[in-house]
């Protein structure tokens, strides 16, 4: 029975060992059927094509290489996804990154680039690169820009340093650096040098007008230079002026700095006679006045070129009186517009015209003792609107006033001051100057009321032109030969 049982436990003992035998070897079996799968299934292998860490220059053209995959001899390429991208414009580090998903599982890779800016901005100088100055303060700087084209303007953070060369030399250096550190330079040299003439400007007019047999004062001259400062009293002046002699004459001035630097300017003077016997004549007349605000600024012009003009007169007040004194003690001539400028009341008789005029010059002889016996016509001899009150009434009139003893003026250059108010100074000198002729008498219509300020602006060149041009300026007096137009009413 021992026996027995000891047999029953070998058999059992060689049953769990071959059991054990059976589990090794199943072990064993599956471990080389997975070897053996992944053999069979190999891994994906993805790669950056050329390096993974990239410089480039700033603006410079970039070209993505890509990246491979590979299962094998299997090329996945196709597949791979690239996100990121590179701006060459703006320096700076991109990443680029390659990914390939297959069979659930993610690949992938990454390049990294760096866009560098290795380019210095562009310094340019305005200006010329050498500069010429007669001291080193009276340098002005013309100026300069800078920009980058990574940064943009960099004017603003250029620096300048004046470094001395020597004692006639300095260089300014310019110098900009850009957030890459490329820097930039420029040089203007200044010469100290003394090559500038001096300043000098006539005092008054460059040509003046002197009446024959009058004072001539010369106005002189200023002179300044940029280095010597006031040359004033070095100017010197050639040339003299006899007044008593017609003609023109001419003054040289010219003045010289410390590195004999000259500048000269010149003056022409005309000594005139205001002759009846000239050909050419001009007869400034003046109607409307006299006003406060206009007259006076008139017989200053006419009195400042020693001028005699005309006035035609309307009715004045006390106020007045003094204005009307100092024209008749300059020796102008006062001639009668009338006691009323309404063309409804003087136009509508003889009689009404005549008491008008008559009225006028009464008051004149009275408070002056003037005997003004010219006269000229509201609106002209040739004036239409007076028929509006009575026919004829022109014809009429300029037969009765010379039947007086009156002798009426009209003109023949319109300065067309009267085509409104404070017609532009300018307009009143083309008006005038292009109206005038040789060889006869010009009576040129003028206004002093109280919107003609203008006219007086305009006087001066009018008669700078006049004597310019040959003409002498005269008043009308009994000798003149009158200027009439057409009688239309």
């Amino acid at each position: 029975m021992a026996e027995r049982k000891k047999k029953r436990t070998i058999g059992r003992a060689i049953r769990l060992a071959g059991c054990a035998v059976l589990l090794l070897a199943l072990v064993i079996g599956g471990m080389s059927l997975i070897k053996g799968y992944f053999i069979l299934s190999p891994q994906v292998h993805l790669s950056v094509q050329g390096s993974q860490k990239q410089d480039i220059d700033a603006f410079s053209k970039y070209t993505d290489e890509g990246a491979v995959a590979m299962l094998g001899k299997t090329d996945l390429s196709d597949q791979i996804k690239t996100e990121g991208s590179v701006n060459t414009k703006v320096p700076g580090s991109y990443i680029v990154t390659y990914s390939l998903d297959y069979k659930g599982k993610h690949y992938t890779q990454q390049r990294t680039v760096r866009v560098v800016d290795r380019d210095a901005p562009e310094l340019k100088l305005k200006g010329e690169d050498t500069v010429v100055v007669s001291r080193m303060e009276l340098f002005d700087e013309p100026g300069y820009t800078a920009k980058d084209r990574c940064d943009g303007d960099l004017t603003d953070c250029v620096t300048v340093e004046q470094q001395k060369k020597d004692a006639t030399t300095y260089r300014v250096v310019y110098q900009v650096a850009d957030k890459a550190g490329n820097m930039a330079e420029a040089v203007r040299t200044l010469e100290i040098r003394d090559i500038v003439p001096p300043e000098l400007e006539l005092r008054g007019e460059e040509h003046m007008f002197v009446p024959r047999g009058d004072r001539f004062t010369d106005p002189g001259a200023v002179a300044t230079d940029d280095a010597d400062g006031d040359l004033t009293e070095a100017i010197t002046c050639t040339g003299t002026v006899d007044t008593d002699a017609v003609g023109d004459y001419t003054l040289r001035y010219s003045v010289s700095d410390s590195a004999e630097n000259r500048a000269e300017v010149k003056r022409t003077v005309t000594v005139y006679e205001e002759s009846a016997d000239n050909p050419n004549r001009i007869y400034l007349t003046f109607d409307d006045g006299p006003t406060e605000k206009v007259t006076p600024h008139i017989l200053d012009v006419l009195e400042k070129n020693h001028i005699k003009a005309t006035f035609f007169i309307l009715k004045y007040s006390d106020e007045d009186k003094p204005i009307l004194q100092r024209m008749i003690n300059a020796g102008h001539t006062v001639g009668i517009h009338g006691y009323s400028h309404d063309y409804a009341t003087i136009y509508s008789s003889e009689k009404a015209f005549m008491n008008s005029i008559q009225t006028l010059h009464d008051q004149v002889q009275k408070d002056f003792g003037y005997d003004a016996k010219v006269i000229r016509f509201p609106g002209g001899s040739s004036n239409t609107i007076s028929a509006d009150y009575k026919k004829g009434i022109m014809t009429c009139l300029t037969k009765r006033v010379e039947q007086e003893g009156y002798t009426y003026f009209d003109w023949n250059v319109d300065s067309s001051d009267a085509n409104g108010n404070n017609v532009d100074a300018s307009t009143i000198y083309e008006s005038t100057t292009q109206g005038l002729f040789k060889d006869g008498n010009n009576v040129v219509l003028m206004h002093d009321s109280y919107y003609k300020t203008t006219t007086a602006d305009a006087l001066q060149k009018i008669i700078d032109y006049g004597h310019k041009n040959g003409y002498s300026f005269l008043p009308i007096t009994a000798d003149t030969t009158p200027c009439h137009h057409g009688v239309a009413n």
